[in-house]
């Protein structure tokens, strides 16, 4: 029986962290992991806990778009997920895609790990407690049997790389308010790009938390002025091409120590290209 890797040790977590990179920093990396991966226990210190609703957000978005395309008619066989972080949705989305997810994401050390735990089955890794103190949790994948290949790649989302064919499938999760130009992020799926076929899904999570140290404010979707909001803003720009399919507020959290917790609310439309 192999050892699962080591995927994040105690003392990375409050070392002086060098990381260029807001998700390459150790305690990002540890708080990503426990959303993507954590089961409830591993996330909260108590049942009954009020954030607990919040939980496998990953999960949950990979069975609406599964549901979207049963309802559409959707066959999934070669998918490309965006902004992977360290895997989690990726491998959700494994379960029932028939050929290939590929994870991408502009973070080297979250797509370092999301190798190395699904070469492991898993691994170990450590999240902070209240004050010096840490916890290791242990996470096992289920075995590859009757899913569907999972590939990960250090990309940018705003300079994606298509395929021959194109994607049957698209999910841009958290990523449209961190990018340098949402609307050209979105351009890339319109057209024969190569990387979202005609007829594919495009499903797009986003809690539109706008921050200028990501994107000028002049390119953020929504507007004052006209006080269009930005979902408003994101229908304009998909409705030429698109077919609205779903749309629902998906909630998410994590952990910073059994305190304090992120808490989040995804806005999340799946799309259907024309």
């Amino acid at each position: 029986m192999s050892i699962p890797p080591v995927l994040l040790k105690s003392d990375e977590l409050f070392g002086e962290d060098r990381s260029e990179g807001l998700y390459d920093k150790s305690r990002e990396i540890s708080r990503y992991l426990l959303m993507h991966y954590g089961e409830p226990t591993d996330v909260f210190d108590r049942s009954g806990h009020p954030l607990a609703a919040a939980h496998g957000y990953p999960g949950r978005l990979s069975r609406m778009l599964e549901e979207a395309a049963r309802a559409t008619g959707t066959r999934v066989a070669d998918m490309l997920d965006v902004g992977c972080n360290v895997g989690g949705v990726t491998h959700a989305l494994s379960t029932w895609v028939a050929d290939r997810v590929v994870g991408v994401d502009i973070s080297p050390r979250s797509i370092e790990i999301a190798r190395a735990l699904t070469r492991g089955r898993g691994g170990s890794f450590s999240v902070a407690e209240l004050g010096p103190f840490t916890r290791d949790i242990v996470l096992t994948l289920p075995e590859p049997a009757g899913r569907a290949a999972v590939e990960f790649e250090v990309g940018d989302a705003g300079a994606l790389r298509g395929t021959d064919g194109g994607y049957d499938a698209v999910l841009l999760s958290n990523v449209l308010d961190r990018v340098d130009d949402p609307a050209a992020c979105l351009a890339q799926f319109s057209g024969p790009a190569g990387i979202l076929r005609g007829g594919g899904l495009l499903m797009i999570a986003c809690p539109w938390s706008w921050y200028p140290e990501f994107s000028h404010p002049g390119v953020w979707l929504g507007s004052a002025h006209d006080r269009t909001s930005s979902a408003q803003a994101l229908e304009q720009l998909m409705r030429d091409g698109y077919d609205l399919v779903a749309e629902q507020d998906q909630p998410g959290v994590l952990r910073q120590n059994p305190r304090e917790y992120d808490y989040f609310e995804a806005h999340v439309t799946i799309w259907k290209k024309r």
